[in-house]
């Protein structure tokens, strides 16, 4: 029986590796992965001069990983094979208790250097906008507050040395921070299980903390929630694939009394009347339903004539934040370093700019490679 067994094994692999060809010349080429977020690899031009550079070999080799026939189901049946034979880590990403997948952040993978040159940017930013109440607001991944979720023995880098270093480095700036009251709200639903930002509830509770410190009222009672959708499986899910892996759901707050607002993205080359773009959640990253995702520049004005004007640098975390503060403020402008090329000098003077929050994953501070070179 185990012979038969064998040989059918054998066999299979063989139709497959057979029919994969046959299959990829026939099938059309998908331009954009769902599940991967990004574009993929399309037919190689041919040319002696790419074939003598081994240019063309390369890109064969990325256009089959990129359009192999059934690729997704291979990769997921592989995660469920893993799973099954007692792996808890794959691509990266721990396979936790509870349905929580979790990144992996080893210790030699924490950048001292690259943390250190960051915080320093800020520090230099504080020091030439003295006018501004600059703030930072570095969030812990769900590595560190969900510790009982991991593995055995998973080695997870200490992100408090980290927080500690920000803390300490850091000069005429407001610090906000939220591991205490994430800890204390740690059997809640803080992070999705399969993705890796905060839920709405977890940016609600940064909301409440940020309160705190501005001197301003938060009540849960003056929020109406709505659930959106219940099968969202994020970018850890698109590392993992496999029928294992849990849905979660998405629940956006409306502020009773919200006042009129205006969001404009780019520089006002797209307009919405909502921070929410429901469209996305017909998509596999559905995390843009909050104001549809990552942009260069966004500016969000509103009915509130207070006169405070906030300047928010940050990573995609704020996208889930930022619709709490309509409220609070006349203007809200939001950059993205990774995308936005401009001055950041001439942005704060030209839309008087008063308050500044930097606020981002603990993470991705410690590793962003544009936030010291746009700040100067």
């Amino acid at each position: 029986m185990n012979k038969r067994y064998a040989i059918a094994v054998i066999v299979l692999f063989l139709v497959v590796v057979c029919a994969a060809p046959v299959c990829l010349f026939w099938q059309e080429d998908a331009e954009f992965s769902e599940s991967e977020n990004r574009y993929l690899a399309g037919k190689p031009s041919f040319s002696g001069e790419r074939l003598w550079s081994g240019r063309f070999m390369e890109d064969t080799e990325k256009y089959i990983g990129d359009q192999f026939p059934g690729k997704e189901f291979f990769l997921s049946l592989r995660s469920d094979v893993l799973r099954l034979i007692g792996n808890r880590q794959i691509n990266g990403v721990y396979l936790g208790e509870d349905g929580y997948l979790m990144e992996q952040w080893s210790p030699q993978d924490y950048d001292e250097k690259k943390l250190g040159e960051n915080t320093e940017a800020v520090n230099r930013f504080a020091g030439r906008h003295p006018e501004l109440e600059t703030s930072v607001m570095f969030v812990p991944t769900a590595g560190m507050i969900l510790r009982d979720k991991l593995p055995g023995y998973a080695p997870m880098f200490d992100q408090q040395i980290a927080l500690d270093y920000v803390n300490e480095a850091l000069r005429d700036v407001s610090r906000i921070d939220i591991k205490p009251l994430f800890t204390e709200h740690r059997a809640e639903e803080l992070y999705y299980k399969t993705d890796h930002h905060w839920t709405t509830y977890g940016a609600f509770l940064a909301y409440s903390a940020w309160c705190e410190q501005k001197n301003l009222t938060v009540n849960g009672e003056d929020y109406e929630t709505e659930t959106v959708t219940e099968c969202f499986q994020g970018s850890l899910h698109s590392k993992v694939l496999g029928s294992h892996c849990a849905m979660d759901r998405i629940t956006i707050y409306r502020r009773k009394g919200e006042p009129q607002y205006r969001v404009a993205y780019n520089y006002g080359k797209t307009v919405s009347d909502s921070v929410y773009d429901m469209e996305r959640l017909a998509g596999k990253d559905k995390y843009q339903v909050f104001l549809s995702g990552n942009h260069p520049e966004i500016t969000i004005t509103t009915s509130q004539a207070n006169g405070k004007r906030l300047l928010i640098l940050k990573d995609s975390y704020a996208n889930a934040f930022i619709p709490f503060l309509l409220q609070d403020y006349e203007a809200i402008h939001v950059i993205d370093p990774r995308y936005y090329y401009g001055t950041l000098d001439e942005y704060i003077q030209e839309n008087n700019i008063n308050e500044c929050l930097f606020l981002y994953n603990i993470r991705n501070f410690c590793e962003d490679n544009d936030i010291a070179g746009m700040l100067g």
